[in-house]
């Protein structure tokens, strides 16, 4: 399995975000810190297609919070780990 950065777009550049890979893998469940929690956050991913043009932002909201504990929010994981952009640009 590869690894996954979430990423948010900060004026003129992309800040990333190492998403727990150990979790993920158990799980199937995005665990973040909740310091790291922040309004535009977002996983890219590629559509239905799986085509390199067709990448797309999966938003990390609150309202997609699925369990919250003290130190982490839970976010579902509701793709392939194919269809995620693994790539750190």
């Amino acid at each position: 399995m590869s690894t996954f950065y979430l990423r948010i777009e900060d004026k003129a550049k992309t800040r990333k975000i190492l998403i727990d890979m150990a979790y993920l893998a158990k799980h199937n469940i995005i665990r973040l810190p909740k310091y790291y929690f922040e309004d535009g956050l977002y996983l890219p991913y590629k559509g239905n297609s799986y085509s390199e043009s067709s990448v797309e932002k999966y938003e990390l909201t609150k309202d997609k919070i699925i369990k919250e504990d003290e130190n982490f929010y839970y976010f579902k994981f509701p793709f392939k780990h194919e269809q995620v952009e693994g790539v750190a640009v």
